[in-house]
């Protein structure tokens, strides 16, 4: 393993006063290899240490410094794992990366089951790609709670849907996590036919057993391309479907909040968008623990425009304005977006986009690219206020997935292009202000 090089020293740190310098590599800590941010963050605690560094000329220093525990070093890196990223082996039925368009860039194409960004980003793994090595860490180093994709608690259907002997073990991998006192969040990809019926409901009953090590479950339904050539033929809900399945998660939320804290499972935006279904209250999704999952985003964004609905002004200077989003998002806007034109002198159209990039059924705005939003508006929006979420940006660039930029969208189109983070509040001030 290659030492994580520094890239930067806090101005007045310890290790400014150390001589360290952006350049240096960072062999060990107390005796100990640094492979990842958790490492460094983890060892660096103690109040005496000893660091073996290399100096960007090649010479060895080792370092005794002595601090308080709670006293950072002042050193930074360039990413959060220093060794190799572990990677998916498993031949998910309904892997998205293996649904990909070609043409994309590189890194959209690695499949990551890496325990270290399910611990720092909520990242879901599915645990059978862990070393021996990895599970002492996790267990040793406290690594709580984690993210993980169990799709089935029945071990024969559960290698089928991962394509991996691994998977086989879960029931045991959940009881190692419970031993080790480590909390986990749970998701399940639901697939029509497979992991639903009986099967969902056994899955759910077991995971329940496992609280308070199985913190939540969260149901999500599976994403279809149309790049499935070869795969395995999978389908996607029917509204009749999504409402049988919310009437069935309704009822196990009201028997779990009788012994535990919550509602223990949740299901995903989508199945109420399909059903054609008001989005639950915000009780239903207690303390919001699956939302990086799309699991209450709606009524997040829903309740925070609410509040904000009282303090909308009656009237402004004549102004259209129109938001691009995802065909799925419609049932979303679609009450704000009545509210603000009721103000007087504004003119607010949505501009739905149809992912021709993907195809198939993903119509979600996440996976909205650059091709697909310019062929939309064209040149007929010239100088007029369009407004982009964030969300379907590469995080801190401005790229999409399709490696078009936000300056290629504004010199393509000539729109007024602006751009929101995701919330009420930012999407009212882009509209009026």
């Amino acid at each position: 393993m290659s030492a994580p090089i520094i890239t930067d020293v806090i101005t007045g740190s310890i290790a400014e006063e150390m001589g360290l310098e952006a350049g240096d590599s960072l062999i060990s800590v107390n005796g100990k290899e640094i492979e990842d941010i958790i490492d460094y963050q983890f060892y660096s605690q103690d109040d005496l240490l000893v660091l073996e560094i290399k100096k960007t000329d090649g010479e060895l220093w080792s370092l005794e410094i002595e601090k308080d525990w709670n006293e950072e070093l002042g050193l930074a890196f360039g990413d959060v794992i220093f060794d190799r990223m572990r990677v998916c082996r498993n031949r998910c039925l309904f892997c998205f990366v293996d649904q990909l368009p070609p043409g994309m860039r590189k890194t959209l194409y690695i499949k990551d089951d890496d325990y270290r960004y399910s611990f720092l980003y909520g990242n879901y793994i599915t645990l059978t790609n862990l070393r021996e090595k990895d599970w002492r860490k996790i267990i040793d180093l406290h690594l709580s709670p984690l993210y993980v994709s169990i799709h089935c608690m029945e071990p024969e259907l559960r290698v089928k849907i991962l394509g991996s002997k691994r998977a086989a073990g879960i029931r045991k991998d959940l009881q190692r996590l419970y031993d080790g006192d480590i909390k986990i969040h749970t998701q399940i990809v639901l697939c029509p036919g497979i992991n639903d019926g009986a099967v969902l409901k056994q899955s759910i009953e077991e995971l329940a057993a496992f609280y308070p090590c199985v913190q939540s479950v969260g149901i999500v339904p599976v994403g279809l391309t149309g790049y499935r050539t070869n795969l395995f033929a999978l389908q996607t809900f029917t509204a009749s479907q999504s409402r049988d399945l919310i009437q069935l998660i309704d009822t196990y939320q009201s028997e779990y909040r009788k012994s535990m804290p919550g509602g223990f499972v949740y299901l995903a935006d989508e199945f109420y968008i399909k059903a054609g279904e008001k989005f639950p209250p915000a009780c239903y999704y207690d303390d919001y623990c699956q939302i990086e999952n799309g699991i209450g985003l709606a009524r997040v964004f829903l309740d925070e425009f609410a509040a904000l609905e009282e303090s909308l002004p009656q009237r402004i200077a004549d102004r259209e304005a129109y938001i691009v989003t995802g065909i799925s998002a419609i049932p979303i806007l679609e009450r704000p977006w009545r509210r603000l034109n009721q103000i007087k002198g504004l003119t607010l159209a949505l501009l739905p986009v149809e992912n021709r990039f993907f195809g198939g059924n993903v119509t979600v705005t996440g996976l909205l690219t650059g091709r697909d939003i310019m062929d939309t508006l064209g040149d007929k929006y010239r100088g007029k206020r369009v407004i982009l979420p964030e969300i379907i940006f590469r995080e801190g660039y401005d790229i999409l997935l399709d490696d078009i930029g936000l300056d290629d969208i504004r010199r393509r189109t000539g729109a007024d292009i602006r751009t929101v983070d995701g919330s009420a509040e930012s999407l009212v001030q882009a509209v009026l202000e």
